[in-house]
């Protein structure tokens, strides 16, 4: 075979054969001119393409170097090859295309990172595929704006580094990135920090990262596996007392009219233990008043079907149809409510329970479940958890309540061995 001069039709063959000589050479490629194969001294083979920019003698000469051969089949090459010819009979240099990109990618800055982000794959979930609340995407870019961008937005994303995510991490939970932020006309946000904002936005830029290296601008991901603290969230559980409280304060409320419709919600959230955009959100036809049942379109889990109870259902077949569509209607009548968290907050300080969140009411209603001897399978259908460990969560609520009926039996046992009635 020449390896000079005469030119061959360029094979995964011919490139197999191509021993090194002791000054590099090519092999050109005779059925697509200007393809060819450039073999090193080192025994490096490469496929390279000789073009000419446009036409006349102001045409611009370009050699360049299209992948090596242990990274690119020859065919590949080849239309590879072709899309430059085709490009430069145009006029254009899909080189400075390439390096254009390349130069934009190794530029990018962490902030620019976050708006592709959001731009292009903060709408869908990236392990299910599934759409995401719109409301839980903002929650997260409000986030980065408050406590990343500020701290990292200009620096180049190739250039940061695990340490900078940790250091970030630890500022965000000390409370060093706070900041009061203005909102609307008269409104002013107050980003503290801590350890659960720390942990919610180190997540949020993880799947930042881990797109930016899914499209090609960095490597790695750097924040991957990531330790993040937990949040100190505690979960809460209303004893029966503190219930009767917020009962009677919920009471109070709807005999004066007070926020009617954010009152029924959250009694409906104790009620059922559901989630609040399922309640806030929920449908005429996803309820089924003929078999006391929710049948939930769409949750956090997916489709969902749960038993409701005969008073939850009461208060239900009493609220007034005031729109086709949804149960609970926004003030100016066009979509479903979204003011629960405002009116809680209100209720929970006069009810005296001003460290219970909203979420707690789902836990309190798993709480009296057990209280009331249903197993965790069954609560975790009334809850609409959709795997089983899920449920596990309330475990230790069940080993408590076994401990209280161990001391009842324990006393009726002692109290009879001793003749006590």
């Amino acid at each position: 075979m020449s390896k000079t001069g005469k030119k061959v039709k360029i094979t995964k063959r011919v490139v197999d054969l191509a021993d090194p000589k002791k000054s590099p050479y090519i092999i050109w490629d005779k059925e697509l001119p200007g393809f060819g194969l450039r073999v090193a001294a080192n025994g490096r083979k490469a496929y390279i393409v000789s073009y000419r920019v446009g036409v006349g003698r102001g045409a611009k000469q370009r050699r360049v170097s299209i992948a090596g051969s242990n990274t690119m089949t020859c065919e590949m090459a080849r239309k590879e090859a072709q899309v430059y010819l085709a490009n430069a009979r145009l006029g254009e240099d899909r080189r400075e295309e390439i390096d254009a990109a390349a130069k934009a990618k190794a530029d990018i800055t962490v902030a620019k990172a976050i708006e592709i982000w959001h731009a292009e794959a903060a709408h869908r979930n990236r392990r299910t595929g599934k759409a995401r609340d719109p409301r839980n995407i903002r929650n997260e870019m409000s986030r980065m704006d408050a406590h990343l961008i500020p701290a990292i937005g200009n620096k180049k994303l190739r250039e940061l580094t695990r340490r900078d995510v940790e250091l970030l991490r630890d500022d965000i939970t000390a409370g060093r990135t706070a900041v009061i932020q203005k909102t609307k006309k008269h409104g002013v946000r107050r980003a503290t920090g801590g350890t659960g904002t720390a942990k919610r936005t180190m997540v949020s830029f993880k799947s930042v990262l881990a797109y930016m290296k899914d499209i090609g601008f960095v490597d790695q991901n750097v924040a991957a596996n990531l330790r993040l603290a937990p949040d100190g969230k505690k979960e809460r559980y209303l004893s029966v007392a503190e219930a009767h409280r917020l009962g009677k304060c919920l009471d109070e409320w709807e005999q004066m009219d007070r926020r009617v419709t954010g009152i029924t919600i959250i009694r409906l959230l104790l009620m059922t233990g559901a989630r609040t955009k399922e309640i806030e959100e929920l449908k005429w036809s996803e309820i089924d008043f003929d078999r006391s049942f929710f049948r939930f379109e769409e949750t956090k889990s997916g489709r969902s079907i749960r038993p409701i109870s005969p008073q939850v259902l009461a208060i239900l077949k009493g609220l007034p149809r005031l729109h086709p569509t949804w149960v609970f209607l926004n003030n100016a009548g066009t979509g479903p409510y979204c003011g629960t968290q405002a009116v809680w907050r209100l209720v929970r300080e006069e009810a005296g329970l001003p460290d219970v969140r909203k979420h707690d009411l789902r836990h309190s209603f798993a709480s009296f479940a057990l209280a009331n001897g249903l197993s965790l399978p069954v609560i975790g259908t009334l809850l609409g958890h959709s795997r089983p460990e899920t449920t596990q969560r309330y475990a230790h609520l069940s080993d408590r309540h076994a401990m209280e009926a161990a001391k009842s039996v324990g006393l009726a046992v002692m109290n009879a061995l001793e003749g006590r009635e």
